[in-house]
């Protein structure tokens, strides 16, 4: 069973509208990801939408999301002024990461692309990609390896670069090998020099995959990061 419902799908299940379904989605009220044009949902996602656990609360705007994710991290998001820090660090301290992770959606705008094999090395080691979920699990101790795939962050303005530097052609559900998560120019904090996300987004974008094994590493990162 595919672990992606489309628009149609999605809506049948929620009984709503499609087009409401397809707003979920890209606000980020909706766990998706965007294979070309159009949006595939999360079908655990759904399922949790019916059980009435998607979480209180609007989504929050991309830079926002970032901010609970650095601060989840134990660092500080320097680009928010002291007052809007401590609302967020508020949130994160009374709901947990956990709590928060349907609302942080809107981190990045995912999208599914397939490269050759032999280029998934050199696309992991461009200094544009931020790795994450698989791709960074090995950077926090996590037992799970990846060879077959490439998953990332960059900003919206290197999309067309990495891609034409990497051949990477969109691909359907179940055929790409490479995730870019997407992040708006305007919320995009990540350092220069990092290599991988911080460990918060490395931790959900796990927790989202659609096997186990990821889910699990996500689940230990995630209790780690909750001790400390």
């Amino acid at each position: 069973m595919s672990d992606l419902l489309s628009i149609p799908e999605a809506a049948e299940e929620l009984r709503l509208h499609p087009s409401r379904v397809r707003a979920l989605a890209a606000q980020g009220a909706l766990p998706a990801i965007k294979i070309g044009n159009r949006w595939a949902v999360d079908r655990v996602a759904v399922a949790r939408r019916l059980q009435g656990e998607h979480g209180a609360g609007r989504p929050f705007e991309p830079a926002n999301a970032w901010a609970v994710l650095i601060l989840a991290s134990g660092d500080q998001p320097d680009w928010l002024d002291p007052k809007a820090r401590w609302r967020l660090r508020r949130a994160l301290r009374l709901e947990g990461l956990r709590g928060l992770a349907p609302r942080l959606a809107r981190r990045a705008d995912s999208r599914v692309f397939r490269a050759h094999p032999g280029e998934l090395p050199h696309l992991l080691e461009d200094p544009g990609l931020i790795r994450s979920g698989i791709s960074a699990a090995g950077s926090y101790g996590l037992d799970l390896l990846s060879g077959a795939e490439a998953d990332g962050y960059l900003p919206e303005s290197r999309v067309s670069e990495l891609q034409r530097s990497h051949a990477l052609e969109p691909a359907g559900i179940g055929d790409g090998n490479v995730l870019l998560r997407v992040v708006p120019d305007s919320a995009w904090h990540l350092g220069r020099h990092d290599a991988v996300a911080p460990p918060a987004a490395v931790a959900l974008d796990l927790l989202g995959a659609g096997d186990a094994r990821s889910q699990g590493a996500g689940r230990k990162l995630l209790k780690r990061l909750e001790g400390a």
